[in-house]
């Protein structure tokens, strides 16, 4: 009796403890007052000027003989005759694999490090998809502007010009300088940011930070919060592409066995992906949980503010999650499958594409291994009667995982305080980024890199990035420009 005695007072104290700290589990709040955009108000003009840069098909290419240069020179054009002031306060641009360009805004204190501020300008193809209407005419049907690039990437990009434009034409000078720069092939991870990051570490140039397109400010996210929450990317994952390649003896379709190369494929690539590696919790994520909690039930207070006691139970819920698994572990997606030229062969030779996104706690090299030890499994099996090889991809990029950025220092709480004077009723938190983007290269210069589009995105704008039928609502892409006037007049405030 004394030692359930002694049991259930543990019990009642654990209990106790975990409700006081879910009670004091609250929304982070910025340390600085909100920083809005002052006395800008988005007018038509905004949205007729984005649309006429999104009729422009600045579709990259991997094979640069298929890009259609003439696009690419429409669009630089357009954006000089668009906004005359910018190309008055930037220095003449820096052109990268053609038509990447750099420039800066002079601020009024060089010894300050300066912002990078960064968004690219082509866009994906729309062969093979059906849209509801033309790609690249811009219309705008009940309130919402449809084209391809309206949410990847032609509306970060047209934020920034239209908030320089019109500081600029008000005799705005920032108080440190402000580099823009915009790839023309970050869609098919060309060569343009390299360049230019190589340029500036030449010249020593240190940013204090950088901010790219990447998290948004997002409803419908996960625990059942109702208020939007803008996601700010505080790393992204690496990437990489796998050849897995399956050999045996071949032969007629009419005697098939167990160790055909194809089913050797099958197989290997199945066990693969279905073994991704265990899910492990990087701190902002556990960060992005505690605030999204924070705002949802006391239920989920309960258990995200007792991380200490329920993480291994989060661990595996968020790795069930569609749209948080991959932020906690690495994972291997089958893209594409080749066999035989011929319906009633059997071929001697299968290979399948597996596109690699690699988590931050891992390397591209552990991402490999774990793949071929894998394929080791399948291969062993079929003895001398077939083989399972897995390689890096002929041509592939090899792009390690971000660093993780800070998430408790002055410039992501100005980012904070940017989105308060914007987004008042949305939270702000931090997140591993799914996904690829330009940004990944200034981690060679800078250790602030943030991943950050400023529109709302709802789930269904989530599912139409790259996809049929991309749209955005015009009073979101005013909104989202807001932010940018917000970000760029408010630099004084930035104490780094």
């Amino acid at each position: 009796m004394p030692v359930l005695c002694v049991i259930l007072v543990v019990i009642a104290a654990l209990a106790v403890a975990c409700l006081v700290r879910a009670a004091a589990l609250k929304p982070a709040e910025p340390k600085g007052a909100p920083i809005d955009a002052g006395g800008f108000e988005p007018s038509d003009g905004c949205v007729e000027r984005f649309r006429a840069l999104l009729r422009i098909p600045t579709v990259s290419r991997r094979d640069e003989s298929e890009r259609d240069d003439a696009a690419f020179e429409e669009f630089r054009a357009t954006v000089r005759a668009l906004y005359p002031h910018v190309f008055e306060a930037f220095e003449e641009p820096r052109h990268f694999d053609g038509y990447g360009f750099l420039m800066r805004w002079p601020g009024a204190d060089p010894s300050l490090d300066p912002v990078v501020m960064m968004a690219h300008h082509d866009v994906v193809p729309v062969e093979g998809q059906e849209w509801r209407y033309p790609p690249f005419a811009a219309e705008v049907h009940d309130g919402e502007i449809w084209a391809r690039g309206t949410l990847d990437n032609k509306c970060c990009f047209t934020g920034c010009m239209e908030a320089f434009e019109y500081l600029a034409a008000s005799g705005y000078v920032p108080p440190r300088d402000i580099w823009f720069f915009s790839s023309c092939g970050e869609e098919v991870s060309g060569p343009a940011v390299d360049e230019a990051v190589a340029w500036l570490g030449n010249k020593d140039v240190h940013p204090c930070m950088v901010l790219d397109e990447g998290g948004a400010v997002a409803t419908g996210v996960p625990l059942g919060v109702q208020a939007p929450m803008a996601m700010i990317g505080i790393s992204e994952k690496g990437q990489v592409n796998l050849t897995v390649r399956a050999t045996s003896a071949g032969g007629h379709a009419s005697a098939p066995s167990d160790d055909d190369a194809t089913r050797l494929l099958v197989r290997a690539t199945e066990r693969i992906c279905a073994n991704p590696g265990k899910p492990r919790l990087v701190p902002a994520v556990e960060e992005m949980l505690r605030e999204l909690a924070a705002r949802g039930s006391f239920a989920y207070r309960v258990v995200f503010a007792n991380m200490w006691l329920f993480r291994p139970l989060v661990t595996r819920i968020i790795a069930a999650g569609a749209e948080t698994g991959p932020m906690v572990r690495t994972t291997y997606a089958l893209t594409q499958l080749a066999g035989s030229t011929a319906r009633n062969v059997l071929p001697s030779e299968a290979t399948a594409n597996l596109n690699v996104r690699v988590a931050p706690f891992e390397r591209i090299d552990d991402a490999l291994a774990r793949a071929r030890a894998q394929a080791a499994v399948v291969s062993d099996a079929a003895g001398k009667k077939g083989e399972v090889r897995v390689g890096p991809a002929e041509g592939t990029e090899l792009h390690e995982p971000a660093p993780l950025s800070p998430f408790d220092d002055a410039q992501f709480d100005y980012l904070r305080r940017c989105l308060a004077g914007t987004y008042p009723e949305a939270g702000a938190c931090p997140y591993v980024q799914t996904s690829g983007s330009d940004s990944r290269a200034f981690g060679a210069i800078c250790e602030h890199v943030y991943r950050l589009a400023p529109f709302v995105y709802t789930p269904l704008s989530r599912s139409l990035i790259h996809g049929a039928n991309e749209r955005i609502g015009v009073e979101d892409f005013k909104r989202g420009v807001s932010f940018y006037v917000a970000f760029v007049r408010g630099l004084g405030e930035l104490r780094a």
